[in-house]
This record gives structure tokens, C-alpha cells and sequence, in this order.
């Protein structure tokens, strides 16, 4: 049970497990966008995941302008996942993604995932290169002590503007969400390139540590192999503005319900317009 709390937490920044094929429908393009940028430098977002009344541990979304390349200006994405201090001793968990995306356009350069989970320690390394329609992805693998398992090295071709599936979250949040409408994304992961649907299902008012919001509520639909597929969904709750705060996630898996709420908003302008005084 814990090892899928976790996996939910690390799951909430990457929406989706790989689909084996493309969904119907035409993908959301980059020339829809034509808003401006509705994160910001310096925004953080603070998250507890609970199985029911239990707080098994929590998570940190961070925004960061930076350089990358030497010359590329950036947006730094950033998820960490922590298990609680009472949790550690049964399953320690220390996860961090990272996604370099370049603003104008709105695709990624850079996507890294570290996992240290109990026994489980794995890097992965995507570099994409646009204009080949190219990603570099290095996997490795670690023994306990952290020695290398096993490193595999390799290319695929990927569309220029594909996601990450860390971008993919950030991506969201910059199209028009209408309840009753679904959005098409094309994401990349490993050696897979496949299309995310996500179904935008209504507008809905909820309570969270962090405040009262109105939301709009969506659904990734996972179609692949993984935690959830015939076993459970995955809702989130974004805040009904031109910010899109993800202000709750809540998934119904076989061992139970797992939520993360939104605890702690930084680096945000405020007021936060969907905020219920």
C-alpha cells in the first residue's frame, strides 16, 4: 500500500503511464496558446499526500527561470516527493523530476527523473533536440549502495513539440478548459511516443489546506500499463483562472482512495482570483 501512495505522488507530475497508441482526436498545438505564461519564477507549491486521515508524505512543485546550454533561457520545472519521517523506516522515498522548457514554443530541452524509493534507485536522462525531431535518453540503475546496476543508452524520434511528462503538467495549465471537452497532448516517455487525452469534466468549488477555490476538474486517461489502468482514475483539481493552480489530486486505486492537497501556495501573485473569500 505504501509503495502506491508513493507511486501517486511521483504519478501526479507525470499525468499519465505510457498509452500504447494514439488517441482519436487532434492534438493541442502550440499556436492555441497565444496567452501569456500563467506560472511564475519563484512559484511554489506545497502538497500532503494522505491515505484517508493518514499523511504518508508530500510533494513540492517549484517554477525557476534559468539558463540552460550556456544561452537558452529556460523555465525550470521541478517536482520532489518525500515520504513522512514516520514513514522512512518502512519505505524511504526521496524522488525529484526536473523539465528545461523553452517558453516561446513550449517544449522541452531537458527532462530528468531520480528515483529513491526503498531498495529502488533509477536516474533517467532525456535530452531532446527539436530540430532533428531527436531525444538522447540515457536509463540507469543502482544497487542498494548505489553502485551502477545496468545503463542503457539510445535515440528515438520524437515530434518536435512532444512533452515530457513533467512539461505535459505545466502545459495544461496554458489551454482553454472547457467542461464537456476533451485536450490532446503528444507525450514522450522512455521509447514511447503517444498521445494523452485529457477529459475536462466540470467546475466544482472545493476546501483544501491552502484555502477555498473554484475549479475546474480533469481526468488523464490512462489507457496503458501501470498502477491505475482498470483499476482506478486519476482527478485533479485547477484552480477556474488564468493560473491553474493544481490545488488537488485524488485517485481511487484498489487498496483505497489517495489524495494530495494543496497546503501551502508561494511565489504566486495574490490575490489568487479563484480564491472564495
Amino acid at each position: 500500500m505504501l509503495k502506491s501512495m508513493f507511486m501517486m505522488l511521483m504519478f501526479i507530475v507525470a499525468w499519465a503511464y505510457p498509452s500504447p497508441g494514439p488517441a482519436e482526436g487532434d492534438s493541442a498545438s502550440v499556436d492555441t496558446l497565444n496567452r501569456p505564461l500563467p506560472f511564475h519564477d519563484g512559484e511554489k507549491l506545497t502538497f500532503r499526500l494522505r491515505y484517508g486521515f493518514i499523511t504518508a508524505g508530500k510533494a513540492v512543485m517549484e517554477v525557476h527561470k534559468t539558463v540552460f546550454r550556456d544561452s537558452i533561457s529556460v523555465y525550470r520545472f521541478r517536482t520532489s516527493a518525500k515520504s513522512a519521517s514516520g514513514f522512512d523506516w518502512i519505505y524511504k522515498v526521496r524522488d525529484e523530476v526536473n523539465s528545461y522548457v523553452v517558453p516561446g514554443g513550449f517544449y522541452p530541452l531537458r527532462f530528468e527523473k531520480k528515483l529513491r524509493e526503498g531498495n529502488y534507485k533509477a536516474d533517467l536522462l532525456t535530452d531532446y533536440f527539436p530540430k532533428d525531431s531527436l531525444a538522447r535518453v540515457e536509463e540507469t540503475r543502482y544497487h542498494n549502495n548505489m553502485r551502477v546496476r545496468s545503463r542503457k543508452k539510445y535515440e528515438v524520434t520524437v515530434p518536435p513539440h512532444a512533452q515530457d511528462v513533467l512539461s505535459s503538467f505545466y502545459y495544461v495549465r496554458l489551454l482553454s478548459l472547457e467542461p464537456g471537452k476533451s485536450q490532446y497532448l503528444v507525450n514522450h516517455e522512455k521509447k514511447k511516443v503517444y498521445n494523452l487525452r485529457v477529459v475536462v469534466h466540470k467546475r466544482e468549488t472545493i476546501e483544501v489546506e491552502a484555502g477555498t477555490f473554484r475549479c475546474i476538474v480533469v481526468e488523464p486517461m490512462i489507457e496503458g500499463e501501470g498502477l491505475f489502468k482498470k483499476k482506478g482514475s486519476l482527478k485533479i483539481w485547477l484552480t477556474d483562472d488564468r493560473l491553474r493552480l493544481p490545488v488537488q489530486m485524488t485517485s481511487k486505486i484498489i487498496v483505497g482512495h489517495i489524495t494530495s492537497e494543496l497546503i501551502k501556495i508561494e511565489g504566486v501573485p495574490l490575490p489568487v482570483p479563484a480564491r472564495v473569500k
